[in-house]
């Protein structure tokens, strides 16, 4: 089965989601089709300190890979879609739970995606996966 990457949302989905062999493919299959920029960071550790570093980690990331630019409305656009992200990691998960992520940060020059993808477990019988996203203008 084939999935387009047609969306700026589902291509952060997919990265997120990807293993690292996928993840390579795709990037490789991004750069030959598509003007849409990547790129990928992990986060973990307690929920509490996930959500201190969160969006520090993924501007930190989305500058160093190229992302975005060090310009206010694309800091902007990235702290914005990261926080949505956030909401949707973080919600019902208690404070000394571990959280372990694969985040996917995507920029088509009019719209930036955040999207996480990881587990969550307060004890290691309770380990189960969970998703955000986020996305914003620039």
């Amino acid at each position: 089965m084939d999935i387009s990457p047609n969306r700026l949302g589902k291509v952060a989905i997919i990265a997120a989601i990807s293993s690292r062999e996928e993840e390579e493919e795709f990037k490789a299959y991004l750069a030959e089709n598509s003007k849409i920029k990547l790129a990928i960071t992990f986060v973990s550790g307690v929920r509490t300190d996930v959500t201190k570093s969160f969006v520090k980690s993924i501007v930190a990331c989305a500058l160093q890979g190229h992302v975005i630019r060090h310009q206010h409305n694309e800091l902007h656009g990235v702290i914005h879609a990261g926080l949505e992200c956030l909401k949707g990691i973080s919600a019902d998960v208690a404070a000394e739970a571990s959280l372990k992520l694969k985040v996917a940060v995507v920029n088509d020059g009019k719209w930036v995606a955040v999207a996480a993808h990881g587990e969550s477990a307060f004890h290691p019988e309770t380990n189960h996966e969970r998703m955000g996203f986020g996305v914003m203008h620039i």
